[in-house]
């Protein structure tokens, strides 16, 4: 707890967290927590930023203590340096999913079904994410994380995958990430991956050659009907 007679412009909660208000800092962390380490230069090219301005708040995220780099060789990659670093993040994703306004629905592919990372976002993740809550297959934490619900092996296999087996791995296992086009939480993490790479097998979604677009098949839709006992859309 911080003193009482601290000035506002000490807490060094307030430096932290604006380290984090800047959209393409918020944005590395974001992409180091989801897909691991990274170089500059693939960060750059990721985030679609110059490199020059990408180093600039690489330093500033190093010397607030929130990344680290490492070097192998003339080979340099960047991580973050604290793992509670993605559980501050999930819960404000979880927070902002749940007091934003609701998005203006825009009419793209792009907006309606895409990846995030390896998961589904756009307004079929974030229907998928509400339609497993409402059946029980999935529980929502208070700090962003997900776990299994009563009824997650009955759901999970009508819907081609078997969610358990994830549990031995060292990634997170299941979160709330914040989507930016709904304004509402889509399922992230090892569990969304296995989700969405469970619809692609069974031929119920198909993506976009050289996109992140993904369209929900015919199959799809009646699968997903038949799994969640309504239309996901």
């Amino acid at each position: 707890m911080i003193q009482q007679d601290l000035k506002y412009d000490e807490d060094p909660r307030v430096a932290l967290l604006k380290e984090l208000a800047d959209p393409l800092r918020l944005r590395v962390i974001d992409h180091l927590g989801n897909a691991g380490a990274a170089s500059p230069s693939e960060l750059a090219s990721l985030l679609g930023v110059p490199l020059p301005q990408l180093s600039n708040h690489l330093k500033r995220l190093r010397d607030a203590g929130l990344v680290r780099s490492r070097r192998n060789g003339r080979h340099v990659t960047y991580e973050l340096a604290d793992r509670g670093l993605p559980i501050l993040v999930g819960a404000v994703d979880r927070l902002t999913g749940r007091v934003a306004r609701p998005a203006q629905r825009a009419e793209s592919p792009f907006a309606a079904a895409r990846t995030c990372y390896d998961h589904l976002g756009g307004g079929l993740g974030v229907a998928l994410y509400r339609s497993l809550r409402q059946h029980e297959a999935v529980r929502d934490r208070p700090d962003g994380t997900i776990g299994l619900g009563p009824r997650s092996l009955q759901v999970f296999a009508a819907m081609g995958m078997q969610a358990p087996r994830l549990r031995g791995e060292r990634r997170r296992f299941g979160f709330e990430c914040f989507d930016a086009t709904e304004h509402a939480p889509h399922l992230g993490g090892a569990l969304g991956d296995a989700l969405a790479d469970a619809l692609t097998r069974q031929g119920w979604i198909e993506h976009e050659p050289d996109s992140r677009v993904v369209r929900l098949t015919a199959a799809g839709v009646e699968g997903l009907q038949r799994a969640l006992g309504e239309p996901t859309a």
